[in-house]
């Protein structure tokens, strides 16, 4: 049902690469762009800036993105994690982050976490979405605080401008050597000064309760090299991976009393992501998960007594009409 991600970019690096071209919002004091290299069709992503906090472009999901190749009938999870996330922080540091030219040199973040993600997935999503089929797809940043700031995306079918589904990224500035969170730059906190606001904030994903349950399903992994990123600690999407192959086991094994069989015959409503702390490559993930609702699954990934990463899925029930 799920292939290994790719190391770090992999495959998606021509995806990121053809990024690089389109137009980016250019106030006074924005430096001019970067020569690009990669010798692509940058236009076939129709890349359009619409504000200073606001960008839209196109992408397509691929047969190989899809659950299986017989029946193609949705993106896995861990997919959208994976390629979503690189790609919208990608074209937000292009095209919305950029330092002003007085500081052209220096980036606008040292090494970033995403503290929570969140995507909401409506029944168009399963009915429009198809191999080869352009989305598109509307990044907004919401919230800038002291340290993180909240973006939000919209993934929209592009010839009816239906919603298909709705992302939520919180991501935290760190220092590389400290592993703390640091201070964004003035320059950064003063363009958003209007989404400073504590009313702009919206909510993001926040800690559950562990819960003891008889019946609940376990399973460990160890953390391969194949799964870290350019920093050697577990990539966010692998975490997806590790908390939807438990919840698959728990499925098959019938520790959930409606989500039971393939796991693949159920649509994901919803599913949020909080992480934690760190992993490496080498270390052991215990992974727990367990019925929070009929509907509701709740996963708990843990190194030792760390608690390294929270999940919680919410499914579609059979009854539910699509």
């Amino acid at each position: 049902m799920f292939s290994l991600a790719s190391r770090r970019l992999g495959s998606h690096a021509a995806v990121l690469g053809r990024l690089l071209a389109g137009p980016r919002y250019n106030p006074v004091n924005i430096g001019p762009q970067q020569a690009n290299t990669m010798a692509i069709d940058w236009s076939s992503f129709d890349i359009k800036v619409l504000s200073k906090d606001a960008v839209s472009f196109s992408h397509v999901f691929q047969p190989w993105d899809f659950d299986d190749f017989e029946r193609l009938a949705f993106v896995p999870a861990w997919t959208i994690a994976r390629q979503m996330s690189e790609v919208t922080y990608f074209v937000g540091n292009h095209f919305l982050f950029q330092p002003p030219q007085e500081s052209r040199e220096k980036t606008a973040f040292g090494l970033v976490f995403t503290r929570g993600q969140r995507w909401d997935f409506l029944p168009s999503y399963y009915r429009l979405l198809a191999p080869g089929r352009g989305i598109a797809v509307t990044e907004k940043v919401h919230f800038v605080g002291n340290t993180s700031w909240v973006c939000v995306e919209e993934m929209r079918d592009p010839s009816t401008n239906q919603l298909m589904a709705t992302g939520t990224y919180q991501r935290v500035n760190v220092d590389a050597a400290t592993r703390r969170p640091k201070p964004l730059p003035d320059w950064l906190k003063e363009r958003f000064s209007h989404l400073t606001s504590s009313k702009s904030r919206l909510t993001t994903v926040q800690p559950f309760d562990v819960q003891k349950s008889s019946n609940s399903s376990q399973y460990s992994v160890v953390v391969a090299p194949s799964d870290t990123d350019s920093y050697y600690h577990t990539n966010q999407a692998n975490y997806v991976l590790y908390c939807m192959d438990c919840v698959s086991l728990g499925a098959r094994n019938n520790a959930y009393s409606l989500i039971r069989g393939d796991l693949s015959n159920y649509k994901l409503k919803m599913f949020e992501v909080l992480y934690q702390k760190e992993s490496q490559e080498g270390d052991v993930l215990d992974i727990e998960s367990w019925e929070d609702s009929p509907d509701t699954v709740r996963v708990q990934v843990r190194k030792g007594s760390d608690h390294i990463t929270q999940m919680t899925m919410q499914f579609y029930l059979p009854s539910a009409k699509l």
